[in-house]
């Protein structure tokens, strides 16, 4: 601690306030220090501490650059159970992973960072510690990276520094797929920008040769031009047009012709041709073409990625949402620890308001618990002693012990897992048709330029290889490869303009060929939300005033129910409400007893409280003492543009069906409402699987549309699948189509998009391979020079680039 400050040292204003965090110092106290040799008020021990530590540490200079007030420090600064949970090796390998020279990497999210002055603070003190490699605050997104050696300092320590400097620490849980596609991310787009102001430079000089070849130019200009050319044609081949050759490698050394050999031959021969001709001084140079074509295809396959990686989610952060550490039982007290380390028989306290860490059995306590991970619906189950609870789900009410049946590798979670695991798996790709087709047109073409080279040859020795490169030039599969990307491309963006994102490579050309839709009812073809359908009176009361005295003893609850009533006027005179946890809610007006909720609940005040009614709504009772009041039936309302969407999709050929965890009486209610024959309720994520994979061993096409956590498998294994707007996180990254707008109507857009996408890929393909057919034997009889082949090639992939822009005008209408 520092020292103490002579009797007769004289305060200041200042001293009302504490110098560390701010607040008003309580009259008497004395935690007063000097710092920089001046007293300075302190309003607690915490503080006290923490700023004794930084003066003794040789940083006071911290108060004279910081920015603002520090926050008020925990007060007790020390590493206690809680933190030891981060020494645990499975724990840590969550946010941290070690080098080879046996450090330890951590990534911490810091609270209470708030300037320059902190940066420094945190980064010199935890330098100063035995152990520490590097410390390196990141201000802007309040991460702290640390390399440590384990065997000399343990992370509890670090965690229980940085609290005592006042900064709140907790782990900065890496999301490793989400970097990786930033970094090819900006890798892609670095390559396309050098593609394009390449494009530009050598097409300036391009468009003088091929005027010079007709005109006449001077051979030191053009040898000027070609040179230039050479430089930065080079450059784009061999950083932009680099993954065509090592995708195109990885292949062929597999055994396997892919889209990307053609490309990367006609890529690699143009530019060896050009480069021979420039070094040789004759022939002709097809610069312009080897950069045009390298860039338009980083084009097409940059938008697309784009797109995808919006919402492209790694399945696996779901876990992350699970709590790190718990609390358990030990003996006859509760300990903290790693959730990853429960094993069957551990006895976990689940607080209300927390998610469930474990599979299990309920011991003690009541409470509700939101299920709409695995089955999609917003009401939540009442659970008690004996009942089962799953782990990912919502504790909403009331704490909870909880028998674990098992580690989380033995939840149902993990099990959903595996389900997305291998339905994504099993899900085909858009480009097998292109690639079969291209990988035996290369041979075709390989073939025909190794004949036309020796038949000319034979005749005219000098033209043998300036025609075969007219063959290979002409021939070269730029509108063949442009063919389905930039269709998908014109689509998507099209789409997306309507509020409709694409990120599916199979997506459009998939719904296209779709016969069949499943939905999900809950959120998909319903709204996802209660509201009151019906007010069944049973005593002399209007509606109104039954539903005004709902509102009032609604205001004590924390039940979804009691969202309805937001927009209704309470009634006036209720007081004493209590909030029963899984039963419903009580109140007093004008000394009488009110309640409202379950029907055993209120029959407990009005035993002759009459079933609920038979219609299949969410009923809720209404009680005043011994007097039944009204039955409130609440309802999940359909959506406006749901009707339409399937009048649309019937006119147009398509069955549908509902696969839903909903009751089987509600689901076939609403199938009734809007006339699809099959509706199946009360299905589990994994049965929901099962009859799509039967409707596709039946050969049909499924399109799916759902929204919850439990429809991941669904979506995931659908030929094509939606998801709406309030969707998880998991069903939008799962999903090839996502509305952002929740409008179903979005959906017949989209199917009626991917239907001309479909047309408009075989329309290049066929002008492609036409194109081809009939250049192919001109170039190699001699009637077409080089230039012309070039010429000739890029016309055909603008042709093609045009065609599929069609899709973005006719989307749009």
């Amino acid at each position: 601690m520092a020292a103490a400050a002579p009797l007769d040292a004289a305060p200041t204003s200042a001293d009302r306030h504490c110098f560390h965090c701010g607040n008003a110092v309580p009259r008497g106290a004395d935690f007063g220090i000097v710092i920089g040799g001046v007293r300075r008020a302190m309003c607690c021990p915490g503080c006290r501490a923490v700023a004794g530590m930084i003066s003794e540490s040789g940083m006071a200079a911290f108060y004279e650059h910081r920015t603002g007030y520090s926050e008020r420090p925990t007060e007790a600064p020390a590493a206690d159970e809680q933190l030891r949970v981060y020494d645990d090796p499975a724990v840590a390998a969550t946010f941290t992973d070690t080098d080879e020279q046996g450090l330890r990497h951590a990534r911490l999210l810091l609270g209470g960072v708030s300037c320059a002055a902190c940066t420094w603070l945190i980064e010199h003190t935890l330098q100063r510690i035995d152990g520490v490699a590097s410390a390196n605050v990141n201000l802007q997104h309040s991460r702290l990276d640390i390399a440590l050696d384990p065997d000399r300092v343990a992370l509890s320590s670090i965690f229980a520094r940085l609290e005592a400097l006042g900064y709140r620490a907790q782990p900065f849980v890496a999301q490793a797929r989400r970097e990786l596609l930033d970094r090819d991310y900006r890798r892609n787009l670095r390559r396309l920008a050098v593609a394009g102001l390449g494009m530009m430079q050598v097409g300036m000089f391009a468009i003088a040769l091929h005027a010079g070849d007709l005109q006449g130019i001077a051979a030191e200009h053009q040898s000027l031009m070609r040179w230039v050319s050479l430089v930065i044609a080079s450059f784009v081949v061999l950083f932009s047009a680099r993954t065509f050759f090592e995708n195109a490698w990885r292949h062929l050394r597999a055994g396997a012709l892919v889209m990307d050999l053609p490309v990367a031959l006609a890529i690699g021969l143009a530019w060896l041709a050009s480069g021979w001709a420039t070094f040789s001084g004759g022939g002709q140079v097809y610069f312009d073409s080897v950069v045009m074509f390298t860039f338009f295809l980083l084009l097409g396959r940059f938008l697309e990625q784009r797109v995808r990686r919006r919402f492209q989610l790694n399945w696996y952060d779901v876990e992350s949402d699970l709590p790190t550490a718990v609390r358990y039982r030990r003996g006859d007290g509760w300990v903290s620890g790693p959730r990853i380390g429960l094993q069957s028989g551990d006895v976990v306290l689940v607080p209300a308001g927390t998610t469930l860490p474990v599979d299990g059995t309920v011991l003690r306590g009541r409470s509700s618990v939101r299920e709409d991970t695995f089955n999609g619906e917003q009401q939540p189950r009442m659970v008690g002693p004996g009942d089962g609870v799953f782990a990912g789900t919502l504790n909403l009410e009331g704490g909870l012990e909880v028998s674990a049946s098992g580690p989380f590798s033995a939840t149902r979670l993990a099990a959903l897992q595996q389900s997305v695991g291998r339905a994504s798996g099993e899900k085909p790709r858009l480009w097998r048709l292109a690639d079969r087709v291209s990988g035996w047109f290369v041979l075709g073409v390989l073939l025909t330029t190794a004949l036309t080279a020796l038949a000319w040859s034979q005749i005219a020795p000098e033209k043998a290889l300036w025609i075969s490169l007219s063959v290979l030039v002409i021939s070269c599969p730029c509108a063949l490869a442009l063919a389905t990307p930039t269709a998908l491309t014109s689509a998507a963006s099209a789409l997306r303009r309507r509020g409709v994102l694409v990120h599916g490579e199979n997506a459009l050309e998939a719904l296209g060929r779709a016969d069949h839709v499943v939905f999900d009812k809950t959120g998909s073809l319903t709204r996802g939300q209660l509201a009151l359908a019906r007010i069944a009176p049973l005593a002399d009361e209007r509606p109104e005033s039954l539903a005004a005295a709902g509102a009032a003893l609604q205001r004590a609850s924390r039940h979804p129910v009691a969202r309805v009533f937001d927009e209704v006027a309470a009634a006036g005179g209720f007081d004493e409400l209590t909030y029963h946890i899984g039963a419903g809610v009580s109140g007093r007006q004008q000394g009488r007893q009110w309640r409202m909720g379950s029907a055993a609940f209120c029959r407990e005040l009005a035993p002759t409280l009459p079933p609920a009614p038979p219609q299949s709504l969410y009923w809720v009772a209404l009680v005043r003492e011994a007097q039944p009041l009204a039955w409130f039936g609440f309802t999940d309302p359909v959506r406006e543009d749901a009707a339409p969407l399937l009048a649309e999709l019937q006119a147009g050929g398509l069955g549908s069906s509902i696969l839903s965890g909903d009751t089987p009486a509600r689901v076939a209610e609403l199938g009734a409402q809007l006339g699809i024959p099959e509706a199946l309720g009360g299905l589990s994520p994994e049965q929901k699987l099962e009859q799509l994979e039967a409707l596709q061993a039946r050969g049909k096409v499924v399109a799916a549309v759902g929204d919850g956590l439990n429809d991941g498998p669904l979506l995931a294994r659908a030929d094509a699948s939606f998801a709406v707007a309030e969707a998880t996180d998991l069903a939008r990254a799962q999903a090839d189509f996502v509305i952002e707008h929740g409008d179903l109507g979005a959906m017949g857009l989209a199917w009626r998009t991917a239907r001309l996408c479909r047309r408009i890929v075989w329309q290049n393909m066929a002008w492609a391979l036409a194109y081809n057919i009939c250049a192919i034997p001109l170039a190699a009889l001699g009637y077409v020079p080089p230039w012309a082949a070039a010429i000739g090639m890029s016309a055909s992939s603008l042709l093609v680039v045009l065609n599929s822009l069609r899709l973005t005008r006719s989307s749009a209408t």
